[in-house]
């Protein structure tokens, strides 16, 4: 954990760097960081080229919990995104408090759309600004300022995250090829259609606005398949883990829409789902594996 002096000195920093269309926000993170009630932790990377020393790159998080009674400092946030999105070329809020699903979006971070989750903390709610890098004469990078946060009787917690990348439609005039393996079977699919990285799964009842390339389009069979290899390779880092039951979930979501997916393709994703109910001993996520294999089969 760093201390709040240095967090502070961070986000102080990040302003000097930046115009002050996100005067308002910066500021409003700045005090609940360093308010005495909060407590706090940190995850700060940065990537520049190494050729030129330019920023290419950038992802802040941190990570909060404060009193209940101190909710005014998350009010404060949410009246500084309002006071700043005049000058955000994209602002966003939502809720997922009491829903069934989750509601997801991705902040890219660099050049590519693997970025940072949101929508990740169950009956949370998150909102999320862009703002161009007024040093940026080619307006191909932007900042993106979130906070995601869920309610307590007792606490508040939540992350507030600054991330910097090229924007949506710099990254869409870059697509890309790639190739994944699905038993044995090479395909190729769009780059930029689904990559996550380690990152969080999402799926097609999700909140997606400005942020990322896929979102509200028919899938391809190859995103089809790109997504599902995502979440198969996400439940199969952790199959015991807290997220294993989503990631099953997830998989299950997709078999039950596959009208882009051809006869053979189906096939060998059942039986990539067969291996995947090996390695876990959750009866529950187990039934979900067998019912994606039998919406396969229809």
């Amino acid at each position: 954990m760093k201390s709040k002096q240095f967090l502070a000195v961070s986000i102080m920093m990040l302003s000097l760097q930046t115009a002050h269309a996100q005067g308002h926000i910066k500021r409003a993170f700045n005090v609940l960081i360093t308010d005495t009630s909060t407590k706090v932790e940190s995850t700060q990377k940065l990537n520049k080229d190494p050729e030129t020393g330019t920023k290419i790159g950038q992802l802040d998080v941190y990570e909060f919990t404060i009193p209940a009674s101190h909710h005014n400092l998350v009010e404060d946030i949410k009246q500084a995104f309002d006071q700043d999105k005049e000058k955000a070329y994209s602002l966003s809020s939502v809720s997922t408090a009491n829903k069934k699903s989750y509601n997801y979006t991705s902040l890219a971070v660099g050049g590519e759309d693997n970025g940072y989750p949101l929508g990740d903390m169950k009956n949370s709610r998150y909102i999320y600004a862009l703002f161009l890098d007024a040093d940026d004469q080619s307006k191909s990078h932007r900042y993106a300022y979130a906070m995601e946060w869920c309610e307590g009787a007792k606490e508040i917690v939540g992350k507030l995250i600054i991330t910097y990348a090229t924007t949506q439609e710099h990254r869409r005039s870059k697509r890309q090829t790639r190739t994944i393996s699905i038993n044995g079977r090479d395909i190729k699919i769009d780059g930029n259609s689904f990559s996550f990285g380690s990152g969080f799964p999402y799926d097609d009842s999700s909140v997606f606005d400005s942020d990322s390339l896929f979102f509200n389009r028919q899938k391809s069979s190859e995103s089809w398949l790109s997504e599902f290899n995502t979440y198969k390779n996400l439940f199969l880092k952790n199959p015991d883990g807290t997220a294993a039951s989503h990631y099953a979930s997830s998989i299950y979501k997709l078999c039950k829409n596959t009208n882009s997916v051809e006869k053979d393709e189906k096939m060998l994703v059942a039986q990539e789902i067969a291996k995947l109910k090996t390695s876990t001993k959750d009866e529950f996520i187990k039934q979900l594996f067998d019912m994606s294999i039998k919406r396969l089969g229809k």
